[in-house]
């Protein structure tokens, strides 16, 4: 097909959960393509940041309970704006050709101090629901009796290793040499949180001026 070079991105730490079925594929895929003929580039991320504005950030602006558990597993989330300008660089550097980069963010978080972030930004508190991993233990094992259900249990596989006790990051400081990247030019999550809800709430504020300004009293 005369592709130049072949893009795959994964998960991180994908080869170390092959209970989970999503995480099982990607491994084969990354085995795949290292032992084909293609010209290619792995990437293993850590998390979006833009995965936390409907599951955090919206629920607590909203009033409505957010939930959590009560695992200390820390993400390193990364701007999903600052993978793709990593992975263009990669594209067009001859170095990188038929290796395996994993991105992660500046920092790794736990769900509490993301929550607690959004909170302070948002300037509300949140109703935090918490369910215990041995829940989701419990409930992955039950639905696997069921073929109907296989699909939540596979759900839940990978929501028990998010919920597990381990840190989805990594050193990123020979990767930015690698790729010529400068760290202070990546995104941090309190600087993308902070414009998110300075923008939101500036626009709450807007429309609540609007309202005000077309109200017609008798």
């Amino acid at each position: 097909m005369g592709i130049q070079k072949y893009v795959f991105y994964s998960i991180h730490n994908c080869d170390q959960h092959p209970e989970v079925p999503l995480m099982e594929i990607k491994h084969c895929t990354e085995k795949f393509l290292q032992d084909s003929s293609l010209n290619y580039v792995i990437i293993r991320l850590c998390g979006f940041m833009q995965g936390l504005i409907g599951q955090y950030a919206v629920p607590i602006l909203e009033e409505k309970s957010v939930w959590g558990t009560d695992a200390p597993t820390r993400i390193a989330y990364m701007d999903t704006q600052d993978i793709a300008r990593l992975t263009f660089i990669a594209m067009r550097n001859e170095k990188i050709d038929n290796k395996l980069l994993t991105f992660a963010g500046p920092r790794a978080w736990t769900t509490q101090e993301v929550i607690t972030l959004c909170e302070r930004l948002a300037g509300q508190d949140a109703n935090v629901t918490t369910v215990p991993v041995s829940v989701l233990k419990f409930t992955r094992q039950l639905t696997r009796f069921f073929q109907w259900t296989n699909d939540v249990a596979d759900r839940l596989a990978f929501s028990e290793v998010l919920s597990s006790d381990t840190v989805f990051s990594t050193p990123m400081t020979e990767t930015y040499t690698l790729l010529g990247v400068d760290q202070k030019d990546i995104v941090t999550l309190e600087k993308y949180l902070q414009d998110y809800f300075t923008n939101i709430l500036k626009k709450l504020k807007d429309l609540k001026a609007q309202s005000k300004q077309t109200d017609i009293f008798l």
